[in-house]
């Protein structure tokens, strides 16, 4: 029987603790798979140290807690501020203070120039009184001012753009919210939509009645011949309600630029601000080339279902099911209606009327003020064709929503624009508002 070996007492407390040392390296290695916060080493592939690896007065480290995965993007949704029901999807620098201070920055600009009006300054007046009178109303047998497009006309763009960013600011984050909040809508998100197409309903059917009122009073009224009669004598001086409604849509969708900027990012995003530079752009060139009659009728057309549009979300998002969906339907009728069919016959009326029934005498370039002709009138059916693509895709949209109703049953939600199912606006509420204290100001630093 071979001797057994006593160990002294400091031996086998050595060994006890190298042994300890050991157990708590599995242990660490067997929860966190590494050392000193490394990770990549599995339970099943690491091995124990050596006795000389970890002296026993040696003390393992626990991993250090992991950060959270960064969500620091430019697509991620941040609250603008902890007090305004505002969600970015840009962290740009200039429209993160462009839409902080939108209303006090409207407002200064506002109150500088009309103080000055008021103080009898004269460049004021450039900006917020129409320009450009037609010295030729004398020779006309006319009623009423008529007025020509100028150089001034920019500026009274310019300031309009100013008076609907502030009057958007003011229904959008003071007026409207009180709606959702008496009928007990406590989705932030929710009210922030309410209150995006409640402003969308009031400012398009406010001008739409005052264009068709403008249209009512016209000599073009629900006649397309008219529209071209006695070109370009009759239509290089415009009425004041047909200018200033000119004006001010063009400065509408010009401010409609920044707001989708300024707004929660839509799935539709791009679609939208493609529409819009086209519309404006088709805007533009129908104002320059003196055919603002049928720009004019033309913007009628265009946003009459918008009105059908805006108003059922509205009624969506304040936990209506019927009404939304009835209203859907009729958005889609005329839908169709307008912004395909009566579009399709005033490009076919342009092209035609607006060129053959102008006299030779009278077209581009012989006549003064004249762009009767096939390559001018080419620009804008090649502009108005790219309008009809945008439009056929949002068709394509819609008529997958009327699928879901009429087939499966289930309510109207228009997808062109929501960039969340229903099923998940209170997580998305919760998750993304929720969880940003601070607002964007914690992380304004990084670069609509």
């Amino acid at each position: 029987m071979p001797p057994i070996e006593v160990m002294s007492q400091p031996n086998i407390a050595a060994l006890a603790d190298h042994d300890h040392t050991n157990a708590l390296y599995r242990s660490n290695t067997a929860n966190e798979g590494s050392i000193d916060g490394t990770i990549g080493h599995s339970f099943t592939s690491a091995k124990a140290p050596s006795s000389s690896a970890f002296p026993h007065h040696v003390r393992l480290r626990s991993r250090r807690p992991s950060k959270p995965a960064s969500t620091d993007n430019a697509s991620s949704p941040q609250r603008l501020s902890p007090k305004r029901n505002v969600i970015l999807n840009t962290r740009n620098p200039l429209i993160i203070w462009l839409a902080k201070n939108e209303l006090h920055l409207s407002l200064f600009l506002l109150a500088i120039a009309h103080s000055c009006y008021w103080a009898g300054y004269e460049w004021p007046s450039l900006w917020i009184r129409m320009q450009h009178k037609s010295t030729l109303a004398d020779n006309h047998a006319v009623e009423g001012h008529r007025y020509v497009r100028g150089i001034h006309d920019v500026k009274f763009v310019f300031y309009w753009v100013i008076q609907i960013i502030a009057a958007r600011s003011i229904l959008l984050h003071h007026v409207l919210p009180a709606i959702p909040r008496c009928l007990g809508i406590t989705s932030d998100r929710r009210e922030r939509r309410f209150c995006e197409m409640g402003w969308s309903m009031l400012y398009i059917l406010s001008s739409w009645c005052i264009g068709f009122r403008v249209w009512q009073n016209s000599s073009y009224f629900m006649s397309t011949q008219n529209l071209y009669a006695n070109y370009p004598d009759d239509h290089v001086a415009m009425s004041y309600g047909l200018k200033w409604f000119y004006l001010v849509q063009t400065a509408f969708w010009l401010s409609n630029v920044y707001t989708i900027h300024v707004e929660e990012r839509r799935k539709d995003h791009n679609e939208m601000l493609a529409h819009h530079v086209v519309t404006i752009t088709l805007v533009l060139c129908s104002y320059a080339f003196h055919f603002t009659r049928f720009g004019h009728v033309f913007m009628l057309v265009m946003d009459f279902p918008d009105i059908f549009l805006s108003a059922a979300k509205m009624f969506r998002y304040l936990g209506y099911d019927l009404l939304p969906n009835v209203l859907f339907g009729v958005f889609s009728v005329s839908w169709v209606i307008t912004k395909h069919w009566l579009c399709l016959k005033m490009m076919i009326s342009i092209w035609t009327q607006g060129t053959v029934s102008v006299p030779l005498e009278k077209r581009y370039p012989a006549y003064p003020n004249s762009y009767a002709s096939y390559p001018i009138v080419g620009c804008l059916w090649f502009v108005l064709c790219m309008l009809q693509v945008i439009l056929l895709y949002w068709l394509y949209l819609i008529l997958k929503v009327l699928q879901r109703v009429l087939i499966k049953g289930e309510d109207a939600d228009d997808n062109r624009s929501d960039d969340d199912e229903d099923k998940n606006e209170e997580e998305e509420s919760t998750v993304v508002e929720d969880g940003l204290d601070s607002g964007i100001d914690t992380s304004s630093s990084c670069s609509m």
